[in-house]
């Protein structure tokens, strides 16, 4: 990474910790960064200055004119949960044409919900696969957790694609339109999905 794209996405981090550490009002004005945040709902660590994953997810898939990437270490769901919102919008892209590239950790295949599974590869346009990073690298696993909206704006933070995190326990995130940045997150996805492809294949 660039030393310029290391210092914005540093100085994003100093930010999101600085907030974490108790201030009150969030004093967040990097250009091309959003701090999101989850509060647990039994908690009282709300800060009305962030805005939470759903409604942000929610906004960049309905957004979405022409492809979503993801890359994720597991996923869940649970009926009734606000995280419900956010398969229906992505559900809701997948059906207007939006292209949607989804790419599993194959460790995180036993921790994931089955029926989640099913009900993402059901989505038009969804392409689904599962890398077993292992294979790669001789150990590890993929424990990233992005999302990417036509190659202009990315999500990364510490909220798996699951119902726990997006309401019951406290992540922080952020949302990026640095396009230098987004552009460093398409290419980690661009550079996983293919050494997907080739395992698959049998290359690698």
């Amino acid at each position: 990474m660039a030393p310029s794209l290391r210092k914005r996405l540093w100085s994003a981090v100093l930010v999101a910790l600085g907030l974490q550490a108790g201030a009150a009002h969030a004093d967040f004005t990097i250009p091309g960064f959003e701090l999101v945040q989850t509060a647990p709902i039994e908690t009282t660590l709300v800060n009305s200055d962030l805005r939470d994953p759903v409604t942000v997810f929610c906004e960049m898939f309905d957004a979405a004119k022409h492809e979503i990437v993801i890359g994720q270490f597991y996923t869940a769901s649970r009926p009734g949960t606000p995280f419900e919102k956010v398969l229906e919008r992505l559900e809701a892209a997948g059906q207007r044409g939006v292209k949607i590239r989804f790419l599993l950790e194959q460790r995180g295949i036993a921790i994931s919900e089955a029926a989640t599974i099913e009900r993402l590869r059901r989505i038009p346009n969804l392409d689904l696969r599962v890398l077993e990073y292992g294979k790669l690298t001789g150990g590890g696993i993929i424990h990233a957790k992005y999302v990417v909206v036509d190659a202009r704006t990315a999500f990364i933070g510490s909220q798996n694609f699951d119902w726990r995190s997006f309401t019951h326990i406290h992540e922080t995130g952020l949302r990026i339109t640095d396009p230098a940045v987004v552009g460093q997150v398409q290419a980690v996805f661009e550079q996983d999905w293919r050494a997907q492809a080739q395992l698959a294949a049998g290359a690698a």
